[in-house]
């Protein structure tokens, strides 16, 4: 099918058909179906007529669509107006037959939007109290976290300081113990040398010069091995006064770590509190804006009744003539509409 359409379509043209009828022969037999179609369809004067009604009825039913649309917009557009008619009466005092009742449940009701809207603003000034007494508290906080973040940090880099010279005096004492053993075993190296040697057939001459070369170094040998060992006991000294100040650090440390650790949890305590008051004054306003809204609501076919009333007895007022005058022009396309669908 999509190859047909598109050789139809197609500029080209159409390859030679290899089995059934020829191309041009398709196109020749579909002409002579449509004449046949369209003239029947000119002999059929019923089939005509019908087709006619259907559309014509499609027509008449969107034109009526169409007009109850207007005329529904027309009859809102009124309700508006008897409502404007009826708040205006309402808010000047104006005495009205028949309509007392109506206006005095329109009184408590304005009564009552009073009260609430009063309410409203205290719940409200309320929150805004709250909300700022917790940016201050939030302030505060952050400004003895800050103070207390300061005074943290020539602790910590003091820590980090001496760690880092600990380390490095560990590996000197590390160091300075290795070369002591090493001149230690030389020492014991040393001796056995000059025992052997007493022990060979030297001539006292001989041993003697043998002698005094050993002692002189093993003299140099004690003499380095001294200095290592007061070396080490300096280096100790020095890593032990680092290890107390390290520890006293660490001390100060965890006091403000501590320290912090409990301002921050104060903190989170206080902000939970506002919160919830917050919390609790929100659903309190949204409680009355409920009550508010539906207050309104229950004025307003109030005001609808009091206009129907106003309307009816045309109570002589210079302000309430423009309504009038609206009114009736409401009324006018109300009842043309009306009769434009009723005689389609």
């Amino acid at each position: 099918m999509k190859a047909f359409f598109a050789s139809l379509f197609s500029s080209q043209p159409p390859p030679p058909a290899k089995e059934g009828l020829p191309y041009w022969a398709f196109w020749f037999l579909l002409c002579i179906i449509l004449l046949l179609v369209i003239f029947i369809f000119l002999r059929d004067k019923d089939l005509r007529q019908r087709l006619d009604s259907f559309f014509f009825k499609t027509k008449i039913k969107l034109i009526k669509i169409r007009l109850q649309a207007k005329l529904k917009k027309e009859k809102q557009e009124k309700i508006k107006l008897l409502k404007a008619l009826g708040k205006k009466a309402f808010q000047e005092n104006l005495l009205i037959e028949k309509g007392q009742k109506i206006i005095t449940d329109l009184q408590k009701l304005e009564e009552e939007k009073i009260n609430l809207e009063k309410e409203r603003k205290e719940i409200i000034s309320r929150i805004e109290s709250l909300q700022l007494k917790l940016e201050e508290s939030r302030q505060k906080y952050e400004e003895q976290l800050k103070q207390k973040e300061k005074e943290r940090k020539p602790h910590k880099e003091k820590l980090t300081e001496t760690k880092e010279l600990n380390k490095i005096t560990n590996l000197q004492i590390e160091k300075s113990q290795k070369e002591a053993e090493r001149i230690e075993k030389e020492l014991n190296e040393g001796s056995q040398a000059s025992e052997q040697d007493n022990n060979l057939s030297l001539s006292n001459e001989e041993k003697k010069t043998k002698n005094g070369d050993n002692l002189n170094y093993l003299k140099n040998l004690q003499q380095q091995k001294e200095n290592i060992v007061h070396k080490l006991s300096s280096l100790k000294k020095e890593i032990d006064e680092a290890w107390k100040e390290e520890k006293e650090l660490q001390k100060a440390m965890a006091s403000l770590d501590n320290f912090i650790k409990k301002l921050q949890q104060k903190q989170k305590k206080h902000k939970q509190k506002f919160q919830k008051e917050i919390k609790e004054w929100q659903k309190e306003k949204d409680k009355n804006s409920q009550k508010l809204k539906e207050t309104l609501a229950q004025k307003e076919p109030l005001f609808e009744n009091l206009g129907k009333i106003i309307n009816e007895q045309r109570i002589d007022d210079e302000g309430l003539v423009v309504f009038y005058s609206q009114i009736d022009r409401a009324n006018h396309r109300i009842q043309e509409l009306e009769n434009q669908i009723k005689n389609l």
